[in-house]
């Protein structure tokens, strides 16, 4: 199972790939919040050019991603596409949707993926 550590390190690991393919990620000011039943309640802060991921919840994040450790552990991989996944019920979003696009872009660029976004 998937531990918050494993997400931490895994989306730097992701952030520090993006970063060199998508320039502008260095400019963002976002945080998503994330549900994750087997793992709990985590949120990620892009901002000033680093990512950090915070336990806890955020007071206003832009948007919130409800899912499972597994299915979020498969779309970090690269296993599983966060669109399919959204477009499938294996992951829930409120807020700002649209948004989240760049938080695929992301995870994408990460893995080496050209975004579709």
């Amino acid at each position: 199972m998937v531990t918050l550590d494993d997400v931490r390190k895994a989306l730097q690991q992701l952030f520090s790939r993006a970063v060199e393919e998508v320039p502008e990620i260095r400019s963002w000011d976002k945080v998503y919040q994330f549900s994750v039943q087997g793992l709990g309640d985590f949120y990620v802060e892009i901002k000033g050019g680093a990512l950090r991921v915070v336990e806890g919840r955020h007071p206003k994040p832009i948007a919130t991603l409800t899912t499972t450790s597994d299915v979020l552990e498969k779309m970090m991989s690269g296993q599983l596409d966060a669109m399919k996944a959204f477009l499938g019920g294996q992951l829930k979003i409120t807020g700002d949707v649209l948004d989240t696009i760049n938080l695929k872009k992301l995870i994408d660029a990460g893995l080496g993926k050209v975004s579709e976004a």
